[in-house]
């Protein structure tokens, strides 16, 4: 159960990470500044080409699964998944000497079954449902309901956490942080403080000086506001 509020941060790394290393490097270095804990949701294909580079964001920050190719979940069959984790599991341990215990799928395409397989593969957390989407945005991801919190889906032991927005699903993550205004959201937040909130980017969105910058700006806005800046893993340990 959540006492304070909390900002769920995330960097999703995806594909080659060859000219994102240094990108990466100044997302966390904000992140240091504010003392913010991330997680970071690499792909099976990342982690084998970077394995150090990897393993050194580790040591501050949780490494997490975010399948092994990147193909969208909806286009493979039960096998195919199943392949995808047992793949990227057999290297994490690898590289980390343990299993990992958090997952984002691709573009957020998930279903009940893909829910399913995670937890029977030892993953402890998901992050892959979007709750509250605008609804002037298409969606392709997760269909059905689900709280705004961190939850457990019905008769299941992993715990979702979800992808929360502000008010009509407005989203903190990268894509709009970079079209809206900052005075936006330092407006929603005056407006609307929710309990739980994730903050979300892929490595790519720190080529852009002026996204970085407003990253900041961003942290500075939560920290103001009383948010308490956690991890997957954190939010986890959290829930018992």
């Amino acid at each position: 159960m959540l006492k304070n509020k909390a900002c769920f941060v995330s960097i999703d790394v995806e594909y080659d990470i060859r000219g994102e290393v240094g990108l990466t490097n100044k997302i966390l270095d904000i992140f240091n500044k504010y003392e913010s804990p991330a997680t970071l949701f690499v792909t099976g294909e990342a982690l084998e080409k970077y394995r150090e580079q990897v393993a050194s964001w580790g040591r501050n920050h949780e490494i997490a699964c975010h399948s092994y190719t990147h193909r969208f979940w909806n286009t493979l069959n039960h096998e195919q998944r199943t392949k995808e984790l047992a793949d990227f599991i057999a290297l994490y341990k690898d590289v980390f000497q343990k299993e990992p215990i958090g997952f984002r799928a691709p573009s957020h395409v998930i279903d009940d079954d893909g829910i399913k397989l995670l937890e029977e593969k030892g993953f402890l957390y998901d992050s892959s449902i979007v709750p509250h989407y605008p609804p002037f945005k298409k969606y392709r991801g997760y269909r059905g309901k689900a709280p705004l919190l961190p939850y457990y889906p019905k008769g299941k032991k992993i715990l979702e956490i979800p992808n929360a927005g502000q008010i009509l699903g407005i989203p903190l993550a990268a894509a709009w942080v970079a079209k809206l205004p900052i005075l936006v959201y330092k407006t929603l937040f005056i407006i609307h403080k929710p309990m739980f909130i994730t903050l979300s980017m892929h490595s790519w969105d720190a080529s852009s000086p002026r996204y970085l910058k407003k990253l900041d700006e961003i942290l500075k806005i939560l920290k103001k506001a009383g948010y308490q800046f956690q991890n997957g893993k954190q939010i986890l340990a959290n829930q018992k």
